[in-house]
Order: C-alpha cells, then structure tokens, then sequence
C-alpha cells in the first residue's frame, strides 16, 4: 500500500468535519472553541462555519454580547443520517470477506 492512501485514511473528510462542527455545536459553542476542540485553523473554521451557516445547519446567536453557534433542528437531522450511514458502512465492512479469503 503506497503512502498516500495510508496517510489519506488518518485525514478527515469535508463531510467528516461538518458533522463534528455541528456535533459541538448542538449545546452552543464559541468560535474559538470550535477552532481548537475541531483541530481547524481559523481559514478552515471561517470556511465551514459559512457554509454550514448557509445550509441552515447551525445559526449564529448573540448571547449576552457573546457570538456562539448553536446546531439547527436540520443540522440535528444531518447529525443522525450521517451516523446511521456510519453505523451502516461499519456492518458491511464487518461482513464482506477479504477476497483472498474467497480465492483459499
């Protein structure tokens, strides 16, 4: 197995970061603490949260002078489509034989 796939595997997606952000999000969260809790710099954590703010899966909410993001009743829903795609990835992957398994 060449290096990039292997070290392709230990990175998360864009769909994979969208989910954790809207997973921190769900108590209501600041920034800041996105940023570090995601491991995201503040390029990525700007990017993400514009585009999860115009998919109306998180909102952004002034709470006592202090700006923090919240996850959307959309973004609790994309939160239990993306585990159960999880969830069902995990039982197939447990099910299917190595082919060179099939070949012995």
């Amino acid at each position: 197995m060449s290096k990039t796939v292997c070290k392709n595997e230990n990175n998360r997606g864009k769909i994979q970061i969208m989910a954790d952000i809207v997973d921190l999000c769900k108590a209501g969260i600041r920034k800041t603490h996105i940023m570090y809790k995601g491991n995201l710099s503040y390029e990525q954590i700007n990017r993400y949260l514009y585009e999860l703010l115009e998919k109306e899966l998180i909102t952004q909410n002034l709470d006592d002078g202090v700006l923090t993001y919240r996850a959307t009743e959309k973004g609790r829903t994309f939160l239990q489509y993306y585990h159960m795609m999880l969830n069902i990835l995990d039982e197939n992957s447990m099910r299917v034989e190595s082919p060179i398994a099939k070949l012995a």
